[in-house]
């Protein structure tokens, strides 16, 4: 197995340039906090990854991890507290494969009945909740799952098994974890041993924009929600400006961004929700890449509305109650939307810039 170093770079006394050695620390200490870290941080994995599933499942056993990519592809992560074996390509594998087979419909409906374990939030419609993520691509999670192995070390068996099954199209990839300590604090090293081949599929949408509203209408109605559901989302629209799409439970506002790979793409950064858990409410969510994007108003709203506010996994979460809760919240949600539309064209214009 490979072994990794890690320096600090410092000064002398007599004020040479010297590189000091980190201690790598035992990796038993780190096995146990590992798949814990991984949940609470999920973009120590993938950025932008959603973590949808934990020891969820399938036919060959429980894997240990689903996610949603910022692709909007469902990923499947084999999590090994120590160093990776070849046997570890066949679990992810034979998980990977077992989703696979099942129908959009069947998929959705496995994934959010098993969700809402071991600190993943619960989803009670993941179809809906998908399509409010990802607008443009509101089936995708039908495609084949990616599958990455995650461990402390990998064995040369097991480095030699995924990179022939990546360069042969398999989407496969090996993430590794290496720990350091210092006075008294943890390093880790994250190691992208094999990568995945890109994507060129795309699936088109199971269900129209009109077939979505006619069935949020129906939804929001029965739940006695409908008008501040229209309320706030009115606002959200005039207010951002962004593009709207409507899912079977709620609307999702959305800003392009470049992907990864380079390619123009929706990405959600607002969304309103009804829920059948609570009748008459609005459940408004800001997504992590409009707390990047508003990092200072967001951190002034947890200091000015302290018990209102609930963060769950990189995002912001509230309910809003009613119409009058909703009017003593307006202004403060006014001012965050202009501020996420700030940072959001800041970061479109550093973008843009030609590179060197």
């Amino acid at each position: 197995m490979r072994e990794i170093k890690l320096w600090t770079i410092k000064k002398d006394d007599s004020g040479s340039v010297v590189a000091e050695p980190v201690d790598s620390t035992d990796h038993t200490e780190t096995e146990k906090q590992l798949e814990d870290l991984l949940v609470t941080s999920p973009d120590l994995l993938i950025h932008g990854l959603q973590l949808v599933g934990r020891q969820t499942p399938v036919a060959g056993g429980a894997l240990d991890l689903l996610g949603v990519n910022e692709e909007g592809d469902l990923v499947v992560f084999e999590l090994k507290r120590g160093t990776l074996t070849r046997d570890a390509v066949a679990q992810v594998i034979d998980y990977a494969s077992d989703l696979s087979v099942m129908d959009s419909e069947e998929l959705a409906d496995h994934i959010s009945e098993r969700s809402g374990i071991g600190g993943i939030d619960k989803i009670e419609d993941f179809e809906s909740w998908y399509q409010l993520q990802f607008p443009d691509s509101t089936d995708g999670y039908s495609n084949r799952p990616s599958m990455v192995l995650v461990g402390l070390g990998a064995d040369e068996k097991t480095k030699r098994m995924v990179e022939f099954l990546s360069a042969g199209g398999l989407d496969i990839s090996l993430v590794t974890f290496h720990a350091f300590k210092r006075e008294g604090a943890v390093f880790l090293a994250r190691v992208l041993e094999t990568k995945a081949p890109d994507r060129t599929s795309a699936v088109s949408p199971k269900y129209t924009k009109a077939e979505n509203l006619e069935a949020l209408r129906d939804l929001s109605t029965r739940l006695g929600s409908d008008k501040l559901l229209e309320n706030v989302a009115s606002f959200i629209r005039i207010e951002m400006e962004a593009y709207e799409w409507p899912s079977r439970s709620g609307y999702s506002y959305s800003l392009t961004e470049q992907t990864e790979r380079g390619n123009p793409s929706y990405r959600v950064y607002v969304s309103v929700y009804v829920s059948n858990n609570r009748p008459g409410q609005v459940q408004l969510v800001f997504q992590h890449r409009a707390i990047e994007a508003a990092k200072e108003h967001f951190e002034k709203l947890l200091i000015t509305h302290p018990q209102r506010f609930v963060k769950s996994h990189g995002n912001l979460k509230t309910y809003v109650q009613s119409e009058s809760d909703w009017d003593t919240l307006k202004e403060s949600v006014k001012s965050l939307l202009s501020a996420i539309i700030q940072g959001w064209q800041e970061k479109t214009k550093k973008e843009n810039q030609p590179k060197d």
